[in-house]
């Protein structure tokens, strides 16, 4: 039986209507997506072709006006936004560099729709909410941004379902944070939303893009994927890292007149010797969300960090694009580092692709967690 060459086609678009401009031959790509992240792509296209330089690549590629999509036998796989163009005459390739849409809300602050620069105190505005759902806040931040004057880069939520947490938040004008810190800073509060910008093919045939939020968490429906060491799994990694691990954090809030408010945190049962560390939210004035800040770090280094890094097939089930990150999967392993043979249950919080040639055999690699419980 043969088997067909997976093909990737890779799309420029207009960033801020979304259509779609272009079809480009870019070549050594690799595309990495990230859970509450931005995730990055790299590419190279060689101009010196002139069946390429018809298309008006510089035009197409233009940093911080195209978007890029990556398609895969027919689905969507990646979608962000071209941040970096480089020619060299040399060799006559220009190397692109683009993340995710999450990156376009690393560009944009956090102020109300109706804020007017030329008439506006930034002293005097605020984006507050009181006892409001998180993945609500999650979605009016985005949607916020959005409503500015020429800030809209249609990006729609998925769904409206809440969580059933809510959060009393509030962001000043004039701390000018950015909307995608925001959005990060939210996750990262113990049992805080997860979120995804990702894209899908609407019913007319053009590609939708799509705000996912969690309540709290990502992931899909129904029973995990399976990855096993010699069959889809064909390699792994098991990095176990102790270095940053602490019993003890504080969390560094507000700097006030005569004193800085600080929360802290403690875990007496790990059977480890009393070790410290601290993070830094010297905008927070809330002492209840610092707390949650503080245990929610705590929790991400008590014990070893240990994420295991699954090289796997992406053309055996579960087949590449049929998965996401935020999905539970399970891990079978029986080899010399685990002779006994173990199974584990695990969360795709990183998915990176290199494509290859439509002849070569694509490499996927996996970031999963957590391991902390793992044998």
């Amino acid at each position: 039986m043969t088997t067909r060459p997976t093909r990737y086609t890779y799309y420029t678009a207009d960033l801020a209507t979304g259509a779609i401009t272009d079809e480009l031959p870019l070549y050594d790509a690799t595309f990495s997506t990230e859970l509450n992240e931005a995730g990055e792509f790299r590419a190279r296209l060689p101009l010196g072709d002139p069946r390429v330089s018809v298309h008006r690549p510089r035009e197409l590629t233009e940093p911080g006006r195209a978007a890029l999509y990556v398609e895969r036998d027919g689905v969507l796989v990646w979608g962000g936004v071209i941040w970096t163009a480089k020619y060299t005459s040399a060799d006559q390739h220009l190397e692109i560099g683009a993340a995710g849409f999450l990156s376009y809300f690393d560009h944009r602050r956090v102020l109300p729709a109706d804020f007017d620069p030329n008439t506006t105190d930034l002293a005097s505005v605020h984006v507050s909410f009181t006892d409001t759902d998180q993945s609500h806040i999650a979605r009016t931040l985005v949607a916020v941004a959005q409503a500015h004057a020429g800030g809209d880069i249609r990006i729609r939520p998925e769904s409206t379902a809440p969580s059933g947490i809510t959060r009393t938040l509030d962001y000043p004008g004039a701390g000018l944070k950015s909307t995608g810190e925001a959005l990060r800073e939210l996750a990262s509060l113990e049992d805080g939303p997860d979120f995804l910008f990702d894209m899908a093919y609407g019913t007319d045939g053009r590609p939708v893009r799509r705000l996912r939020v969690g309540t709290p968490h990502l992931g899909q429906q129904g029973t995990p994927h399976v990855w096993e060491y010699g069959a889809n799994l064909i390699g792994y990694a098991w990095p176990v890292d102790g270095a940053s691990t602490a019993t003890r954090v504080f969390a560094l809030g507000e700097q006030r007149e005569t004193s800085q408010l600080v929360a802290v945190a403690e875990d007496r049962t790990t059977g480890r010797p009393l070790t410290e560390t601290e993070v830094s939210y010297v905008q927070l004035a809330d002492v209840n969300i610092l707390r949650s800040q503080a245990r929610s770090a705590l929790a991400a280094v008590s014990a070893p960090v240990v994420l295991p890094e699954l090289t796997v097939r992406a053309d055996l089930e579960p087949v590449l694009g049929s998965y996401q990150v935020g999905d539970d999967a399970t891990v079978v392993i029986k080899d010399v580092f685990f002779p006994e043979g173990t199974h584990f249950d695990v969360r795709i919080t990183g998915i990176e692709v290199t494509p290859g040639s439509d002849a070569g055999e694509e490499q996927v690699q996996l970031t999963v967690t957590p391991a902390t419980n793992t044998p």
